[in-house]
């Protein structure tokens, strides 16, 4: 089924006859945020299983490389660096350099930017694929496909596949995981940390990521300060990670423990730690609490059990950005119970609902992180006798 699939994509992008998949060079664009990086894997996944011989390149920015380096779906990972080697005049010319010298045939854009639409364009790359969204994209892509995310239709994932109908690809939502590489030497490294901090491996991990880039609404951080205390005075083991612009945040939220701040792991990235150890911890986790944030998507991309916290706002929304797995029961979803109707963006003080995320009560938050916990005992159990 799938070399017939196969076969069909070929004649879609219309190949010349004779032409072998050993020929095919694909360049997957995706120069955003860690979620929508991780968002974009299933797309990766999918290409390689049509194609399982084609030479595939993803282009992203280098605080995401170590995830994608190492899964086999990627052939190669080339940066994309906007205020540095690729700024101005010269940097642009840079760029047009680097992707021509990769002698693609097919380049698919899942986030669209202008300079490197124009750059696909004049490096006269054969079949360009992007979301038709902006000016640019109608002039520069001549694969495109019509799309208007702000609707909100289907999740950000599903976005992405549908890209992969102009090659002949079509596939089901959520058939295809996210995923995240991290190397037995990097999974060696945090497993040591974690022993430093006094980490009981026989005891479930439950992490807690409080921070986020402010793209959605997050839970109040009293909430969390409170989830973090009624779970150690319940004797369960803490982890509280954040990332270099959090380190304010996570001293506020462990101050206001008091006493209870010496039973909890503490984890505080710098700008240089990479991505991957984070990944690392998370692997060690039974239960990780995050909201809309990039290091959710990771924990969901390890499989790990989640809960997280979502506002009514449709482009903020679980529908678009929430956890993507085939096995939604492993991810515990709050979102208010209140009628928002905005779209874009919280309307504050002039809502009647605000701020609807405190409605999202600690009760509410407990009674996840407790059915996520004995979800996974259950998984660990059934392993066991396996």
């Amino acid at each position: 089924m799938v070399q017939s699939y196969s076969k069909r994509a070929e004649d879609r992008i219309g190949f010349i006859s004779g032409l072998q998949q050993d020929a095919l060079r694909v360049l997957v664009i995706r120069p955003d945020r860690l979620g929508d990086v991780v968002l974009s894997t299933p797309v990766l996944a999918v290409i390689k299983r049509y194609f399982s011989n084609a030479h595939l390149t993803v282009l992203v920015k280098e605080n995401v490389v170590p995830l994608l380096k190492g899964l086999p779906s990627v052939d190669q990972v080339v940066t994309f660096d906007p205020e540095g080697r690729h700024a101005g005049l010269k940097g642009f010319y840079k760029l047009y350099t680097e992707i021509s010298q990769g002698r693609y045939l097919v380049a698919i854009a899942l986030q669209t930017h202008w300079k490197i639409a124009l750059v696909l364009f004049l490096a006269r790359i054969r079949y360009r694929v992007g979301p038709l969204s902006k000016i640019h994209s109608f002039l520069f892509y001549n694969s495109g496909v019509r799309q208007r995310r702000s609707h909100v239709e289907m999740h950000e994932a599903d976005y992405n596949l549908q890209l992969l109908k102009k090659l002949g690809i079509r596939i089901g939502s959520r058939n295809v995981p996210t995923r995240v590489h991290v190397s037995e030497s990097v999974q060696n490294q945090a497993q040591e940390w974690l022993k430093k901090k006094g980490w009981d491996s026989e005891k479930p991990l439950i992490v807690v990521h409080p921070g986020m880039g402010g793209s959605a609404l997050n839970w109040p951080e009293h909430h969390y300060q409170e989830l973090i205390r009624s779970l150690v005075l319940e004797g369960k083991q803490i982890l509280i990670t954040g990332g270099p612009a959090e380190h304010l945040l996570m001293d506020r939220v462990r101050d206001a423990l008091g006493p209870v701040a010496e039973k909890i792991f503490v984890y505080k990235s710098s700008a240089d730690t990479q991505i991957d150890f984070l990944a690392g911890l998370f692997s060690f986790a039974a239960v990780v609490v995050a909201p809309s944030t990039g290091p959710l998507h990771i924990a969901v991309a390890l499989g790990k059990n989640v809960v997280t916290f979502y506002p009514p706002i449709r482009v903020q929304s679980a529908l678009r950005w929430g956890p993507y797995l085939p096995d939604e029961s492993k991810a515990s979803i709050l979102v208010p119970e209140v009628f928002c109707g905005q779209e874009f963006k919280c309307l504050g003080n002039l809502c009647n609902y605000y701020p609807c995320m405190k409605g999202l009560t600690l009760k509410q938050a407990l009674k996840e992180v407790e059915k996520q916990l004995a979800l996974f005992q259950a998984s660990k159990e059934i392993k066991s006798d396996v």
